[in-house]
């Protein structure tokens, strides 16, 4: 699915930032419902990030302010989820995935990724 789509599906608007401005990759704003992205990602990275902040479509701030790191990895898992989905998509085999080359791809590092990419293959591959 492209940024566009995305954007509408999701109904939000999509923004970008110079990195002068700020060093983030990017950000939502729920009063406005808009993602803001640096504009210097390549269009992988964009993506990937846009990804990572509609998964923060229902956080509030007053669930974020204490509860961020649960936030996070809400965020993370709705976006491993949907790379997961658009990369089984184009495999004839399922079996051919490979977790470990899949996290290396998108640069994702840490233990938490790791299990929540194994978790939603899986769930891929059994139909739930």
């Amino acid at each position: 699915m492209t940024e566009k789509e995305l954007s509408s599906q999701y109904q939000v608007q999509l923004r970008f930032f110079d990195p002068d401005q700020w060093d983030g990759m990017g950000f939502y704003d729920a009063e406005t419902r808009t993602i803001y992205l640096n504009s210097s990602l390549s269009a992988n990275k964009r993506y990937q990030v846009l990804l990572h902040e509609l998964g923060h479509l229902n956080h509030s701030q007053s669930i974020y302010n204490y509860a961020s790191t649960r936030c996070e990895n809400e965020a993370n898992r709705f976006m491993i989820r949907n790379l997961i989905q658009e990369e089984l998509a184009g495999y004839d085999d399922l079996s051919d995935f490979n977790w470990s080359d899949f996290a290396k791809k998108y640069n994702l590092k840490t233990t938490t990724d790791e299990v929540m990419i194994q978790d939603e293959y899986l769930k891929f591959v059994s139909g739930i």
